[in-house]
């Protein structure tokens, strides 16, 4: 199986940098790209109850998993357009972190690309962080492109 490298894209500037990257880098590697759009659902208090009373529940969409797969897709096409790239696209569903680096396995990937939104330790810490998760959590390479980094 030819190698790949998957590129975690949400449309944002910093994704925008880590598929310029991934694509220079698959480019010299003779890989392919694999372009992912992770739908993350939420976990809801009252899916489950358990014998003490509500709990934390099973992962469900917020409103319409549907309609979420179907505005991933297309968000994907609008980046491999806008892009001109050569890449084949995936969603897939649940936390970030963890599908890329699910993917990446099912992929025999080389690497996963992820951009950073620049964030200090401290908003990271509040808000989370995919590149973060990933890194946690991937048993492939991680790259996490910098802001900045497409101009280079």
């Amino acid at each position: 199986m030819e190698k790949s490298i998957v590129v975690g894209v949400d449309g944002s500037e910093d994704a925008k940098a880590a598929l310029a990257v991934a694509e220079g880098l698959a480019d010299r590697l003779g890989a392919r790209l694999v372009l992912a759009n992770v739908v993350e659902y939420a976990h809801s208090p009252n899916a489950t109850l358990g014998p003490m009373g509500p709990g934390i529940g099973a992962p469900v969409p917020f409103g319409d998993a549907g309609e979420q797969v179907q505005a991933a897709e297309a968000l994907l096409e609008r980046i491999v357009e806008e892009a001109d790239v050569e890449a084949e696209t995936r969603v897939v569903a649940g936390l970030a972190g963890e599908r890329l680096a699910d993917l990446a396995d099912q992929e025999d990937a080389a690497m996963v690309v992820v951009g950073s939104r620049g964030r200090g330790a401290f908003k990271a810490a509040f808000l989370g962080s995919v590149s973060t998760s990933l890194i946690g959590v991937a048993r492939r390479p991680v790259l996490v492109v910098p802001p900045g980094a497409r101009e280079q």
